[in-house]
């Protein structure tokens, strides 16, 4: 590693809402762990949860946020997996942050190796959104659930579910807070699109889950939504809250929750991963992986930002969700991929 510098540049988290870009000491890999020169990291709803202090991984200030990447395997610890790594194009995944920087130490078995055809822009973002796709979606299909309603379904992570849930047999009624989304789901192939902005919002819900005898939702929204989902599911549902984009606690009505005998549960894909074991989680990243060429797991890229100009790419990534990604690229490397702006 002697041809390595000895620091870098990193975007921290000083204080809640305080990031700023810094030089800091280049991280040494240890016993099974790699250093990967950072290509690309996305911004994810759980980053802005991260950046006001309300996201799960318990980190002191200060520290470095991102959870996902891509980049070049560098260096490695002792171990031979690590060290047969050296030189390879991976996608990498934390519970903790660390990946908005121009280097990372991450345990081997946090990267998967990219194959040829996907792209380090592409592989930044193999992780969370897609794997969050496949686990949602394992889950319903466990319960036998044919029909689940998403909420925040224009996101990519919505797409994602939508057309994963497509490919395994399941049906999956739309929830958008406006209309243009509407519209641009219904001519994606989307049948059963609701606004939850619409006068008859609730009632067409409650029609849809009673036709379509649905008992189970995803809900990326929490606040005032996760209780007019109980309200509109058939009597037994069960609601996963896996993000908080309404920014709110969460209502319910105990009228509801006790007599429709309803189950409102959180789900976080860091704690359910490891409870797959090995072989799962193998699996899994690879489905993601395989996913990124053509598949459910393509997601759009809006903008591509430098570090400078990550606050700004922030902003306007948490204005505009539906619009794509944003990409903060912390190396010269091809991301290829192509922002549509």
């Amino acid at each position: 590693m002697t041809d390595l510098p000895d620091t870098m540049h990193a975007l921290v988290l000083t204080a809640r809402d305080g990031l700023e870009l810094q030089e800091v000491p280049r991280p040494t890999p240890g016993p099974g762990q790699l250093l990967v020169r950072i290509a690309a990291s996305p911004v994810n709803p759980s980053d802005l949860m991260t950046l006001v202090g309300e996201y799960g991984i318990g980190a002191d200030y200060p520290f470095v946020p991102g959870l996902e990447g891509s980049g070049v395997v560098v260096a490695a610890g002792s171990g031979v997996v690590a060290r047969w790594m050296v030189g390879k194009r991976v996608a990498l995944a934390t519970g903790n942050g660390g990946m908005w920087a121009d280097y990372a130490v991450v345990d081997a078995s946090r990267t998967i190796p990219l194959p040829e055809g996907v792209s380090l822009g592409s592989g930044a973002m193999s992780a969370v959104n897609p794997l969050t796709a496949i686990a949602l979606v394992a889950l319903a299909r466990k319960g036998g659930h044919h029909t689940v309603v998403s909420t925040g379904a224009g996101g990519q992570l919505g797409r994602m579910i939508r057309k994963r849930a497509h490919d395994k047999g399941v049906k999956i009624i739309n929830v958008v807070r406006r209309a243009e989304q509407v519209a641009q789901l219904q001519a994606e192939g989307a049948r059963h699109v609701l606004n939850s902005s619409d006068a008859r919002f609730d009632e067409d819900l409650a029609n849809l889950c009673r036709d379509l005898r649905c008992r189970m939702a995803f809900d990326a929204v929490g606040g005032a939504m996760t209780g007019r989902l109980v309200a509109a599911l058939r009597p037994g549902a069960e609601v996963l809250v896996y993000g908080a984009l309404e920014q709110s606690a969460i209502k319910l009505h105990p009228g509801k929750m006790i007599f429709r005998e309803a189950t409102v549960r959180g789900f976080w894909l860091s704690q359910w991963l490891p409870r797959q074991g090995v072989p799962r989680l193998l699996w899994s990243a690879r489905e993601a992986t395989r996913a990124l060429m053509g598949g459910f797991a393509v997601s759009d890229v809006a903008r591509i930002v430098p570090p400078e100009q990550a606050e700004a790419g922030i902003a306007d990534y948490a204005a505009r969700m539906s619009a794509g990604k944003t990409l903060i690229r912390f190396s010269d490397e091809d991301l290829g991929v192509t922002p549509t702006g």
